[in-house]
């Protein structure tokens, strides 16, 4: 597991000198081509790259589904959207640690109770902002002042020191040459199946019909007879489930602790404007972009640049992974700039 402070590059530093363990078998040994030594790909495991890309993918997509929701719904950025789903983790810390229930029925029990703690925040904070027709910027201010509240909440309840779930030492097995254990294949899987679940619910649904409708014109849906109140409720239950599970996993894997939703809402806001902001598909594209992104970049060996060619002897040099969120932030900056619409635009 990922020590949390590696949220904080000055824990570790930014240079880190441990050489990729798994050898690389695309290229033939014998000859190395000065172009990857530049690049610094010469020695990277495409395949452990991939792996860990779908892993990581899986995790943000789920986050990056609920927020774009939100957004093409609701027509703002909801700040807190991450931090529903670290309440939502804590949850499930609760049932799996203090009352000994698995990790399944943990989330089964968990994500809809967070879910109807977003449901009230939207009656009692969103709902009459709605009705006043308030500015965007204020309903993303109010969600602002809602993570931070969370953040304490959390903090006092929980306390701040890390957590972890009732997961055993797991051996990694082998597959296709990448090293995965068995609970990073789970979350690969979850991930999948969610989004066909995500992709029937909008198409084969009539609250996913009435969803679209709301989003492409609500008073015209309105005027057909659709609650739109009602379908927002909705929209909000499956935003906050989809985020307890891309939560749980992202804690599963890693840590658990009050700060975690501060610390991944970059790499979800920029899942979901790299794929197109309002889109849910360009979410699950934007998330498996980044991840690949992140890894190849923290896989990257920095050692024949710094070394300028060679002139002298360094060791392999390679970014540490407490920084990145720098990748996702960077990114996030370039695509606002180059591409603001996303990969696949706006829906």
């Amino acid at each position: 597991m990922e020590d949390p402070t590696g949220a904080y590059p000055g824990r570790r530093g930014l240079i880190s000198y441990v050489k990729l363990v798994i050898p690389f078998h695309f290229l033939p040994h014998a000859r190395v081509d000065t172009y990857s030594k530049v690049l610094g790909y010469y020695n990277m495991d495409f395949s452990q790259i991939i792996a860990n890309s779908l892993v990581r993918g899986a995790e943000l997509s789920l986050l990056a589904i609920g927020l774009t929701m939100v957004f093409d719904i609701l027509k703002f950025a909801n700040f807190a959207h991450a931090d529903y789903a670290v309440l939502g983790a804590f949850l499930v810390y609760s049932l799996n640690q203090v009352l000994g229930l698995s990790l399944f029925l943990a989330v089964i029990l968990a994500a809809p109770a967070t879910a109807l703690i977003g449901i009230c925040i939207d009656t009692a904070i969103f709902k009459p902002l709605r009705r006043k027709e308030a500015k965007v910027v204020t309903a993303m201010v109010c969600s602002l002042g809602i993570g931070i509240a969370l953040r304490n909440i959390l903090r006092l309840i929980w306390t701040s020191r890390t957590k972890t779930y009732a997961i055993p030492i797991q051996k990694p097995i082998e597959i296709l040459g990448a090293r995965l254990t068995f609970t990073q294949i789970g979350i690969v899987l979850t991930g999948f199946i969610s989004m066909v679940i995500f992709h029937l619910l909008l198409h084969r649904t009539k609250f996913g019909k009435a969803l679209r409708a709301i989003s492409d014109n609500r008073v015209l849906a309105s005027a057909c007879a659709i609650d739109s109140e009602k379908v927002i409720k909705w929209m909000w239950f499956i935003a906050c489930c989809y985020g307890v599970m891309g939560g749980t996993m992202i804690a599963m894997e890693h840590l658990l602790y009050p700060r975690l939703g501060f610390d991944i809402l970059i790499p979800v806001f920029c899942a979901a404007i790299l794929g197109g902001i309002g889109n849910p598909y360009g979410a699950m594209l934007g998330a498996l972009t980044l991840a690949l992104a992140e890894n190849i970049v923290l896989a990257l060996d920095f050692s024949y640049l710094i070394s300028l060619g060679g002139l002298f002897e360094v060791g392999p040099i390679q970014i540490s992974t407490g920084y990145k969120p720098a990748i996702s932030f960077v990114i996030l900056v370039a695509v606002l700039l180059f591409r603001p619409t996303g990969i696949l635009g706006r829906k």
